[in-house]
């Protein structure tokens, strides 16, 4: 019985990890700059336009967690979450306001397989409306089986008190 559901589960695992690649093209899996650029097209659109979320799952490893770090007040506060419940919640509210992410600079420190991605954006409501955000995403990444995948992924929002410096923001 433990034999038939270890199977069971890892033939799930496979699966899962088969039709995650089969959504992404390999030219948007390859490098760290393709995969976190794929991110930020999935989820940037005009108003009405439903987003592939199952898509942006594919970009992360199965288990990966997102979160972020808010600031109310003088204090901070992390909220984590799985990439599903960010995708679920995040999906239809994206469509709804016509949601765009652009980059502002991205940094990349790599060794062997593994590697960290420092990307700062700003947000908008419509493709040329005014910047209502800006902040920075933190990725973590791996290399494997021919990809490069995200592990985990936190963003933080810049304040009047914490502004992004300028060497961040080419």
């Amino acid at each position: 019985m433990k034999r038939l559901l270890l199977t069971l589960i890892l033939g799930t695992a496979v699966t899962i990890v088969a039709q995650a690649q089969a959504k992404l093209t390999s030219a948007e899996t390859a490098t760290i700059e393709a995969l976190t650029e794929t991110g930020l097209k999935i989820i940037s659109g005009p108003k009405g336009q439903k987003r592939d979320m199952e898509k942006f799952k594919a970009l992360f490893l199965p288990n990966a967690q997102m979160g972020g770090v808010f600031f109310k007040g003088d204090s901070s506060f992390v909220r984590i979450t799985t990439v599903e419940k960010f995708a679920e919640r995040n999906g239809p509210a994206y469509e709804e306001l016509g949601f765009y992410e652009n980059v502002l600079g991205l940094r990349v420190e790599r060794f062997g397989n593994l590697a960290t991605a420092f990307q700062t954006y700003e947000t908008r409501y419509g493709k040329d409306g005014k910047v209502e955000a800006r902040g920075v995403n933190t990725y973590q990444l791996v290399y494997d089986k021919g990809r490069w995948w995200i592990a985990s992924l936190l963003f933080t929002p810049e304040t009047n008190k914490q502004k992004i410096p300028a060497k961040y923001l080419k």
